[in-house]
């Protein structure tokens, strides 16, 4: 069935060419294209070769008000046009991963003018931080984890380039403000667990498990795959 997502604003400069290009290259309809509320109308009434629209309000939230005249004015174009299903979404609203991406824009922002420790690693006679920059100048980069973790994306570098060798010791990764820790025998993670740090060369955002994730390939506790790690603590057993 032949799709077209119509992405409605109040103007269709408020839509990026960009953003249409985005979504078309990502292909999830057949056709994408920009328009105003205002014109609602002639953009159905245009296209061709479609068999159903989807209505998608490029807004945060929609007033009941307008809500109710976007049904009305559907109701009177699905009757014009019975051979194309014609549909709204609702709006971005609350979604939760509205908030992700939000959170991700602002670590990226802080990072990038900012050389915001994002790691720090408490020994038991020192302690130190790494930013992002520590990060992408460490040696034996691993530019594409895939290659390595087929089902994970992002740049990183093994533990071992982190930690320091300390004999008989755990390394204690805290994550979500300390809120999730997993303790790891230290030889082992420093010899076979990797830390993704980047994506496209920026910092890992929070929705890829930023901004450190450990992962221990070939291992499947929980303690061989965390997210939102910013904390190590090594300690002697």
């Amino acid at each position: 069935m032949r799709t077209l997502l119509l992405i409605c604003a109040e103007s269709e400069a408020q839509v990026s060419r960009k953003f249409i290009n985005a979504a078309t290259d990502a292909k999830i309809a057949d056709q994408v294209v920009a328009t105003s509320f205002d014109r609602l109308e002639e953009s159905v009434r245009t296209a061709e070769g479609i068999e159903q629209i989807i209505i998608f309000p490029a807004l945060i939230a929609l007033p009941d008000a307008m809500r109710e005249n976007l049904l009305q004015r559907i109701t009177t174009l699905q009757n014009e046009n019975p051979q194309i299903r014609i549909l709204l979404t609702s709006p971005l609203g609350g979604d939760p991963r509205l908030f992700d991406m939000i959170q991700d824009r602002m670590a990226a922002a802080l990072k990038s003018t900012q050389n915001t420790p994002i790691l720090t690693i408490e020994a038991p006679k020192t302690s130190r931080t790494l930013d992002f920059e520590n990060f992408a100048t460490l040696p034996n980069q691993i530019a594409d984890i895939s290659t390595l973790v087929p089902d994970r994306q992002g740049q990183g570098v093994w533990v071992r380039e982190v930690l320091d060798h300390t004999p008989n010791a755990d390394a204690i990764f805290y994550a979500d403000a300390d809120r999730f820790s997993a303790t790891v025998d230290l030889a082992l993670v420093r010899e076979q667990g990797l830390l993704i740090y980047g994506l496209e060369g920026q910092p890992l955002p929070a929705s890829y498990g930023g901004p450190l994730r450990l992962i221990i390939p070939g291992h499947d506790d929980r303690c061989a795959n965390v997210k939102g790690v910013a904390r190590v603590e090594i300690v002697l057993k």
